[in-house]
């Protein structure tokens, strides 16, 4: 990136108020090249400077679970909300950022860091539990982590930001209540019970997923786990979103 880029990167992070904060502007610079060279064919001239560094700094920023104020960056992109919404959806999908979302960063950016723990142990669970003979499925896609930060929530009797979950999990509404509904299947199998973070009864809800798996096998009634990757392949998934990401851009250019 130009000289001038890298200035106005860390005036707008100063100004975000995310200047101490020492790994931002390097993870923002790195974002910053990596849509240069995606968007060499010129898409991304519909952008303005300020709005496209803007957005770089809120990617790094989710990236790295860090706060960040999207009223203020709203303001210094020069962008409406709506826009702003889409300008960042269409980045991470060209950026290809969207697997890269943990529990961790989920749990920041909802204020939920209290059941990052038993959020884990669950999606760890449910790895076992739907991956049986699903040597296909890629658990990176954040879907899985966002809906084992909501479960964990409602397990700890906690207030789940459904809205903010469904929103990071990248799933249409409809998707997002196929994979609740498997979820709820596999929740039958844990230990009924507070959940806690105690590492005993952990490994002993493994235990006992782990049996349930295995009795479920031996049965042969022919009733295989339910799997979210009827929702989609993620490889397709990837590929549909990317192309999606390039006419959105071309939209914004044309309606600018």
């Amino acid at each position: 990136m130009a000289s001038g880029d890298n200035k106005l990167l860390y005036q707008l992070i100063q100004k975000l108020g995310l200047a101490n904060y020492e790994s931002l502007a390097p993870k923002a610079t790195e974002l910053q090249r990596l849509l240069e060279i995606r968007s060499s064919s010129g898409t991304m001239t519909n952008l303005g400077d300020y709005a496209k560094v803007t957005l770089c700094i809120d990617l790094a920023s989710s990236l790295l679970g860090l706060p960040f104020d999207s009223d203020m960056a709203l303001k210094l992109s020069g962008m409406k909300k709506a826009s702003y919404a889409n300008g960042r959806r269409t980045l991470e999908k060209i950026l290809d950022i969207n697997k890269t979302l943990g529990i961790g960063e989920i749990c920041v950016q909802v204020g939920m860091s209290q059941v990052q723990k038993e959020a884990t142990n669950l999606l760890e669970a449910y790895k076992r539990y739907a991956g049986q003979g699903q040597g296909e499925t890629d658990f990176t896609h954040p879907q899985y982590a966002t809906m084992a930060v909501f479960q964990a929530c409602k397990r700890q009797a906690v207030k789940p930001p459904k809205t903010k979950l469904v929103t990071l999990s990248h799933l249409k509404p409809t998707q997002w209540t196929m994979l609740e509904k498997n979820w709820d299947k596999f929740l039958t199998t844990l230990p009924v019970g507070k959940q806690s973070g105690k590492p005993k009864e952990a490994q002993e809800g493994d235990i006992n997923v782990k049996d349930k798996v295995e009795e479920s096998k031996g049965s042969g009634a022919g009733q295989k786990h339910a799997s979210p990757e009827k929702l989609e392949p993620y490889h397709n998934w990837k590929k549909r979103m990317l192309e999606k990401a390039y006419r959105e851009l071309e939209q914004l250019r044309s309606s600018g």
